[in-house]
């Protein structure tokens, strides 16, 4: 080989760094797992499962949450650790799964793309504008395959509402609505390493918690376990309610019709119930608007009731279609004559039964079928996609879709006022 084929050769090369990193399917793909607290251990447990996966290493800053999840690993040579940098430069791991407090999301993906690992991390996907701008890049440069912990995007239900609304029988939508109410005997994120336990590890301590690491990429303060494990509260850790729940319910409605980015945002909300010390509100409204689009997109969400619980309504003219993780179904548009003769059936019905005909719910014109349709786990989607190097279902452009609409409203109530995307700057101003 001449110097010129070998200089094209070794350029090929490195720009092809997908290319090397395909996996072919009989090959054993190793996975670091970086926090293993509530969320990090159960996908842990579900990255476990997966034919041809293997945990190859965790890394976590508390004590018991690294011994639990070592005597459940199935690979006895599991390493596990604090420094999350050991991780990224490990040539065994193929794949990083960040499910660390949000604040931290940024510097490790990015790290994680430089060292041509692919990426699963959890929602939001950061915490600053411009760290999403940066997290882009980089896994666009690397040609990294990366997967936000959107999960709702692998469930059928969801698939089968895109499919509805795509299919144009909702009629001309205008509005979408979007709900999720939560409330219990504790506080909304009162949880330690499981979501039902409400009790704090008797052995939290500076001792057992690498509080060093831990505020690295934040403000330093004395040693805080409520903070470490509760950070959820605090604007400096995460994005309350945006980043928690709003990002769920708004990806996958994003997912189904495909809106992108609100044009404007307007939010409101503040700390109603919960006095514990949070600077996060307890409830947040967010209503986006889409005026290009003759759409509107609201989001209601409060932590001291929740009788309503969970649901997206697409308010199509001709139908209106509801589905969430437990139901996808389609109702006729009460304004028809046709609904009436129905409605009407269904109240003499339940009078019999003693209600009153005002009692009487609205009956689905469609309501889908429990193994109507089969679709593979979030996580499955991602290893399929790390193999293959195709784009799994929550990849970049749509995590940056997230992340600006979680900053939008953000923003909106952080500068008490109506604020606007400049798709142009890629940018946050005043209405």
């Amino acid at each position: 080989m001449d110097r010129r084929d070998f200089l094209k050769s070794a350029a090929a090369l490195a720009a092809a760094p997908a290319v090397l990193a395909q996996k072919g399917p009989n090959d054993t793909i190793g996975v670091a797992v970086i926090g293993v607290g509530t969320r990090g251990y159960y996908l842990f447990q579900e990255f476990q499962k997966i034919q041809g996966v293997e945990i190859r290493s965790i890394c976590d800053l508390y004590d018991g949450n690294l011994k639990r999840a070592r005597e459940a690993a199935k690979n006895d040579r599991v390493k596990t650790g604090k420094e999350w940098e050991k991780v990224m430069a490990d040539p065994d791991i193929d794949v990083v799964v960040i499910a660390t407090p949000d604040f931290w999301h940024a510097p490790m993906t990015i790290r994680a793309a430089e060292s041509k690992k692919d990426v699963y991390v959890e929602k939001g996907w950061c915490t600053k504008l411009e760290d999403a701008k940066r997290m882009r890049a980089a896994l666009k440069a690397n040609k990294t395959v990366m997967q936000l912990g959107h999960n709702y995007n692998s469930m059928a239900q969801f698939h089968k509402a895109r499919e509805i609304y795509r299919s144009g029988e909702l009629g001309k939508v205008a509005a979408v609505r979007l709900y999720i109410d939560r409330t219990g005997a504790f506080p909304e994120w009162q949880f330690f390493q499981t979501y039902e336990n409400p009790v704090m590890p008797a052995d939290a301590s500076a001792r057992t918690i690498d509080w060093e690491r831990f505020t690295a990429n934040a403000t330093k303060r004395p040693f805080d376990a409520e903070r470490f494990f509760l950070w959820r509260k605090w604007f400096e850790y995460g994005t309350g309610i945006a980043g928690d729940l709003l990002s769920h319910l708004w990806d996958s409605a994003n997912m189904i019709a495909g809106y992108g980015i609100p044009e404007t945002t307007v939010t409101q909300g503040g700390n109603y119930f919960w006095k514990d010390g949070r600077d996060v509100p307890d409830q947040w409204n967010v209503l986006m608007d889409y005026p290009k689009r003759e759409l509107s997109v609201s989001f209601e969400c409060t932590f001291h009731n929740r009788h309503y619980g969970e649901v997206e309504q697409f308010l199509g003219r001709d139908k209106t279609l509801e589905v969430s993780p437990r139901f996808c179904r389609t109702f006729e548009a009460e304004w028809k004559p046709e609904y009436k003769d129905r409605a009407a059936k269904n109240a003499k019905a339940l009078a019999a039964l003693g209600y009153e005909p005002q009692d009487a719910p609205p009956v689905p014109d469609y309501s889908m079928k429990r193994d109507e349709l089969q679709v593979s786990s979030h996580w499955q989607d991602f290893i399929d996609c790390a193999r293959s190097r195709a784009t799994p279902r929550c990849s970049v452009d749509r995590a940056f879709e997230e992340a600006a609409t979680i900053f939008l409203s953000v923003e909106a109530y952080k500068r008490n006022a109506k604020v606007r995307w400049d798709a142009a700057t890629e940018t946050i101003v005043n209405a």
